[in-house]
């Protein structure tokens, strides 16, 4: 089923609809949301919320056939409403720009033989990424999103998208040994 029929059934008043769409993106939203907020009990309150609020205001969404960025974006901003409003929290210097991610290289170079300088050189290079490059590279690698919705996601235009990308890898390749940035690109593209 596509996304746009999913959606235009959630709308219709489909509770089966809003079920799929829950069971198919909460893993993704809160390894996500976990990016912008440490508390992981805070990240799965603001993800049952922005469904309970998909239920209630479902008559009044507007058309998508991207659910995933629509669901990042909604829960991105409901993350930083919480944590700002809430400053007791332990995320108490989150700012919207602010991206925390760490790059797995497990998950990157599955049954790659890498010996411990390399590992540490590859997370001293991505450690120099900007926030927002951390963030798109993550949305595009770990979350396996097309650049349209990335760009919906993270709210630019498509070719910027496309560049940001471009331009952290260039980064990496500065401050990486090329043959395990081969390798990566090898994985990815």
């Amino acid at each position: 089923m596509t996304d746009q029929k999913l959606w235009n059934e959630l709308r219709e008043g489909k509770h089966s609809a809003l079920e799929k769409i829950y069971r198919t993106y909460f893993s993704d939203l809160f390894n996500y949301g976990k990016k912008f907020a440490s508390d992981e009990a805070t990240v799965e309150d603001c993800i049952q919320e922005l469904f309970v609020e998909l239920w209630k205001n479902r008559v009044r969404l507007s058309e998508t056939d991207a659910i995933k960025p629509y669901l990042f974006v909604s829960l991105k901003r409901k993350l930083f409403r919480v944590v700002k409003k809430n400053r007791t929290s332990t995320d108490t210097e989150l700012e919207e720009t602010h991206f925390d991610a760490e790059l797995s290289i497990d998950q990157l170079l599955i049954n790659a033989e890498i010996d411990k300088e390399q590992k540490e050189n590859l997370n001293a290079a991505f450690e120099q990424l900007s926030d927002r490059q951390k963030e798109i590279l993550y949305l595009k690698y770990y979350s396996n999103m097309d650049y349209k919705s990335i760009s919906e996601t993270m709210d630019m235009n498509y070719q910027s998208a496309r560049n940001l990308v471009a331009r952290a890898i260039q980064k990496l390749s500065k401050n990486f040994k090329l043959s395990i940035l081969l390798f990566f690109y090898m994985l990815f593209y």
